[in-house]
């Protein structure tokens, strides 16, 4: 089954577009995490910062960095002139451009065109390197008091090797004051601790999960909302044992809008991060074609090495043989969708049934996808019985 899989996974990555999980372009932009600094069991951390032009005239480009937990208002930027088509590349970027050799922060990024960024924070020792990207994201995509968003997969149960502690980096993209509230929640939903904090114009933010008192808990939830201001706002899952991390983001809806027809495009993820996605779309109130792929690799009965399904689940209108229009209110309760497999070499086939549940709020879709399998066989079996339902998550373009 693994060949099919692998082949159905580059359909996937071909075919489906991620809006949370992608660079996305804009001409301001904030990379909300960066260090030059000293890090926890004797790690040493710099950071290297990249900007593409993807148009086809020059733009220019100036360059905030925002340090922790002070006022930026007044902070000088650097600034650069990109050819069409040209990355400019910073290694290590808060010594090397901004002559800091011990500081951590954020960076924003002013353009006169559209420019994607991204970061590589990295731990660099005599062996090699690790260590984990963050996206630049769009100002537009920060959140305000009427839009906020839920970063999942955090997790904090100890400090010897083998277990996992979380961060929390924000950066206020707005010149006042910004009062964020992050509340942790466990897989029921429940509130397990909450916090406020305070952020100055454009100071970069850091906490740990467990500043919030929650104490010891596994794969929690991080709802980041603000009450003033606005801010982008991300998470980071650190092994204890070699301090390597996860970037774990938040979501955002795909544009601006009020509940209006169009193409909504969405994206699924399960607790380490996206897992799939695509499109629905939405007129007159009706959901009249739904076009997405996901692969759902939580069910692992055995918990061992590998799952015991990775079948791609096909949701779409066209290969579902029971689509209908449905209003865009019935998906509040769910509704489910017939999906085939047809047996092919050493594969047994079977059959799914993905149940798609949905409010939409304003120009957002929230919900779950989920699915049950029966009728597969032998190595295929795993796909049989009910998988966890993922995320869903997404907005009107």
């Amino acid at each position: 089954m693994r060949q099919l899989v692998t082949a159905m996974v580059v359909v996937m990555v071909l075919a489906v577009a991620l809006p949370a999980a992608a660079l996305n372009a804009a001409t301001e932009l904030y990379v909300p995490a960066a260090s030059r600094n000293a890090g926890a069991y004797n790690s040493q951390w710099f950071t290297d910062l990249f900007v593409f032009n993807p148009g086809t005239s020059p733009v220019n480009v100036d360059i905030y960095f925002l340090p922790r937990d002070s006022d930026n208002s007044a902070v000088t930027p650097q600034s650069f002139t990109l050819g069409a088509h040209e990355t400019l590349t910073l290694p290590d970027v808060i010594l090397g451009t901004f002559g800091q050799s011990s500081a951590s922060g954020a960076f924003r990024i002013v353009a006169t065109g559209q420019v994607i960024a991204n970061c590589r924070i990295y731990n660099q020792g005599g062996s090699g390197t690790f260590g984990q990207g963050l996206e630049g994201v769009p100002a537009s995509d920060a959140v305000t008091p009427a839009h906020s968003t839920d970063i999942i997969g955090l997790t904090s149960n100890g400090t010897s090797p083998g277990t996992f502690r979380s961060n929390v980096f924000a950066v206020n993209t707005s010149t006042s004051t910004t009062t964020l509230e992050l509340t942790l929640m466990d897989s029921s939903g429940a509130t397990v601790a909450a916090k406020s904090y305070s952020l100055q114009p454009y100071a970069a933010f850091y906490t740990t999960i467990d500043d919030l008192g929650a104490g010891h808990f596994d794969n929690g939830t991080l709802h980041a909302a603000v009450s003033s201001g606005s801010a982008i706002v991300v998470g980071s899952k650190n092994d204890n044992g070699s301090s390597d991390g996860t970037t774990l983001e938040g979501w955002w809806t795909c544009g601006s809008g009020s509940g209006s027809d169009g193409t909504y495009h969405f994206a699924v993820y399960d607790p380490v991060g996206a897992a799939g996605g695509g499109d629905v779309v939405i007129a007159g109130d009706t959901v009249t074609a739904i076009n997405g792929a996901m692969i759902n690799y939580d069910k692992d009965e055995d918990h061992d090495e590998e799952p015991d399904c990775t079948l791609l689940f096909d949701v779409s209108s066209a290969s579902a043989d029971d689509f209908s229009g449905h209003d865009v209110s019935d998906y509040a309760s769910g509704i489910s969708y017939h999906l085939s497999y047809p047996a092919s070499g050493d594969f047994s086939g079977g059959e799914m049934t993905v149940t798609v549940t949905f409010t939409r709020v304003g120009s957002a879709l929230v919900g779950t996808l989920s699915a049950v399998g029966s009728g597969f066989s032998g190595v295929d079996a795993g796909c049989n019985g009910t998988f966890p339902a993922l995320a869903l998550k997404g907005g009107i373009e």
